[in-house]
């Protein structure tokens, strides 16, 4: 880091100048001023925030040029106005005294200056000698000479003397190897009467003396007393006048440590916040509950009016709401129906940007950056009445997961940068406790796949042992009963009820065939096939199964999809699904059919606990109807579990679904929300190199063109009116 970019002065001292900008030059634009500098509203409010030689040479080229003079020495003398009182107080009041205040200037100067050494000499009780050298390689500037000179002249004037006469014979931008200044000033109103009185009694004294030897003037006891009311009444007023000033004084002390145990209150709150949240956070638990902790403390110990925190999908695609506090039930209802696209990479949004970024924003008007956003982002800003807020990334080892929002909406009060650092400093300990929590969901959810893995192989060995053996006293069965019906004249009234057990018979065959499939024990013909082909020979079919309150959509993958499968039982599932989905929907809705492409990768395998990397085609059936919750979407792949009611469902649909797809070295994945509706996907290996060639494209049959997009049941469409 450059010299010119360290932290060397207090915003205090710029934020002086701005004071006095806003109080004699109206005129000047103060926000075009600051951001020529570089410098924050924000930052300026802190007066724990530090700026960089490069950013106050800025400001005072640019205030120069717009005031039309050199302000620097007014700026230091503003400094003792009762409008900018606040910053010299805190450090000079307590040490009673302009001298003493000069002769630890050096102690003084780093809650200013960071720029040089100060060193100070007293050289009379109104006189003292202060020497400022700089730093290496600080390259100062004659302005920072001048309003030095000013604060000097505020220090002194702070305690109600008149400006003082300061000497600079010596300076670094002249030739000097420092800059040297003899700061000298008027006494106090009650120290000139003291020196009055201390003077005139002896000389009154001497006087009388000297008159009573030479000319006898008597009245002695009259004298006396006249000099002890005069010598009474001097020290009276002396007194009065210097009690009065230590009574100013000591309020202006009071005030500043009210101020300092405000801040040692806040520092403690924050040291409190910072101990609980490890405290919550170093526990075992699921994101729902470390995120519950964090906002319980956030919201008990910081005390901002409002906080949001949203995370991210597992594909780090869209950015949604997880926790909050402080909105109302329609910012909130807002909120949750809002989700910021984090893959767009020309979006300047700030929640997108920090999480992008992965860099903490201050945001002191979001009028200001308003034209970054979308309008859907612009309208959600003003449904939540959002201005000012801290926005900062939640991340662990370099891995973004999500961002960290407060605002002070009621109160108002300003947020700093201080609140800034505090943020920043506690959302890495939020992310390392969500990775954590991520982690532990994650190895549970592994170790769920594994158990359900293993119950779903048991059920299917014992179901495929059962059906085998099922299925040959059912073929037992069924020839007894066509061997009596032979032995039977056809109007033989046991003729009706052979026909009976017949057609039950062939009902449990169609059983024990979907127990086959499911246990994988089904005789298949797998050959190369192209998926698309399989789904668009269905288009009739599938058309004629869904009802007119429907409305059906098939979309397919613009490129070929060359897998290995049974075109019959690839049929079969897709069919089994649409019976599923449209059961779903009895009131209607939107079925979606569609084919796609997806690279398996370690990370989709981590987060779901079962897969083999490579590249797979996807068959997805999508609904609009009821959903169904975590508890029956573990067990809707088991063999005659079902939500229908008693004689309308065998139990079997899905499941068959799943033997065939494992038969065929597939994966069924469930996603799906109650209300909202359901996605199934089946995931099948895809074809590659030479044996893929020979897979023939889908072409329409009319014009011979490329199949992208296929729709069915337009007339169940909505039109307009």
């Amino acid at each position: 880091m450059s010299i010119d970019d360290q932290p060397l002065y207090n915003s205090k001292i710029i934020s002086i100048f701005v004071s006095l900008l806003r109080k004699k030059y109206p005129h000047v634009d103060v926000p075009e001023l600051l951001r020529y500098a570089e410098i924050t509203p924000y930052e300026l409010s802190d007066e724990g925030h530090w700026l960089t030689q490069r950013q106050v040479d800025r400001f005072h080229a640019r205030m120069t040029q717009v005031v039309g003079k050199d302000i620097s020495r007014e700026g230091g003398r503003y400094a003792a106005s009762e409008a900018a009182h606040g910053m010299m107080m805190k450090y000079t009041f307590g040490l009673i005294g302009p001298a003493n205040t000069l002769l630890a200037i050096g102690k003084c100067s780093g809650n200013f200056s960071r720029s040089g050494t100060y060193s100070a000499t007293k050289l009379a009780d109104n006189k003292v000698e202060i020497t400022v050298v700089p730093h290496e390689g600080v390259e100062e500037q004659p302005y920072q000479c001048e309003n030095r000179m000013g604060l000097f002249e505020a220090v002194v004037m702070l305690f109600n003397y008149q400006s003082p006469d300061i000497e600079h014979n010596e300076c670094i931008f002249q030739g000097g190897e420092c800059c040297r200044y003899i700061v000298s000033w008027k006494k106090t109103l009650y120290a000139t009467v003291r020196s009055a009185r201390n003077r005139l009694i002896p000389i009154a004294l001497v006087a009388y003396a000297l008159s009573q030897h030479f000319w006898q003037v008597g009245h002695l006891v009259e004298v006396l007393t006249s000099l002890a009311f005069f010598a009474l009444g001097s020290s009276y007023l002396a007194q009065r006048l210097e009690t009065r000033e230590f009574v100013t004084a000591l309020a202006q002390v009071k005030e500043s440590t009210e101020q300092v145990l405000a801040q040692m209150g806040v520092n403690y709150n924050n040291a409190r916040m910072v101990n609980e949240v490890g405290q919550a956070l170093s526990k075992q638990a699921g994101i729902s509950d470390v995120l519950g902790n964090v906002i319980k403390v956030i919201e008990k110990r910081l005390g901002y009016d409002r906080c949001v925190i949203m995370l991210a999908d597992a594909r780090k695609s869209r950015l949604t709401l997880s926790t909050g506090y402080g909105y109302t039930d329609e910012q909130r209802d807002a909120l949750l129906q809002t989700s910021f696209d984090l893959t767009a990479p020309d979006t300047q949004g700030v929640f997108v940007t920090c999480f992008r970024d992965n860099q903490s924003r201050f945001v002191s008007d979001f009028a200001d950056v308003a034209h970054l956003h979308t309008p859907r982002s612009v309208v959600l800003s003003q449904e939540l009445e959002a201005r000012s807020f801290i926005c900062c990334p939640i991340a662990c080892d370099g891995e973004v997961l999500g961002i960290l929002a407060v605002d002070n909406k009621k109160t108002q009060r300003p947020l700093m940068q201080s609140d800034l650092s505090l943020l920043t400093g506690i959302a890495p300990v939020i992310g390392m406790s969500l990775r954590n929590a991520i982690h532990l969901e994650r190895e549970r959810r592994m170790s769920e796949q594994i158990r359900q893995s293993q119950k779903m192989e048991s059920v299917g060995v014992l179901a495929g042992g059962i059906a085998h053996d099922f299925n040959n006293l059912l073929t037992g069965m069924m020839g007894f009963v066509a061997l009596a019906q032979m032995k039977l004249k056809k109007d033989d009234p046991a003729q009706e009820y052979l026909e009976q057990v017949l057609n039950a018979a062939e009902r449990a065959a169609s059983l024990t065939q979907g127990l086959l499939a499911f246990s994988r024990k089904q005789v298949n013909h797998p050959e190369p096939v192209n998926l698309n082909q399989v789904v668009d020979h269905l288009r009739k079919l599938l058309s004629r199964l869904v009802t007119a309150k429907i409305t059906l959509h098939i979309e397919l993958w613009p490129e070929k999809l060359a897998v290995v499968a049974d075109s019959g039982q690839i049929d079969q599932v897709i069919t089994n699904l649409v019976n599923n989905a449209r059961d779903a929907m009895p009131e209607g809705g939107t079925l979606t059919i569609c084919t796609s492409l997806m690279e398996m990768n370690e990370e989709w395998i981590d987060q779901r606990g079962y897969g083999r990397q490579g590249s797979y085609a996807v068959i997805s059936v999508t609904d609009t109807g009821t959903g169904i919750d975590e508890a029956t979407k573990a067990h809707v792949l088991e063999p005659f579990f079902t939500t229908k009611e008693v004689g309308k469902g065998s139990g079997l649909g899905l499941a068959i679904v799943y033997g065939i797809v494992k038969q065929h070295e597939g994966y069924v994945e469930i996603d799906s929300t109650p209300g909202i509706g359901t996605t199934l996907n089946v995931y099948l290996p895809l074809l590659t190199g030479a044996a893929a060639a020979g897979v023939p494209e889908l072409r329409h049959a009319d014009t011979g063109a490329p199949a992208v997009t296929v729709f069915s049941r337009p007339e169940s469409r909505p039109t307009s009116p």
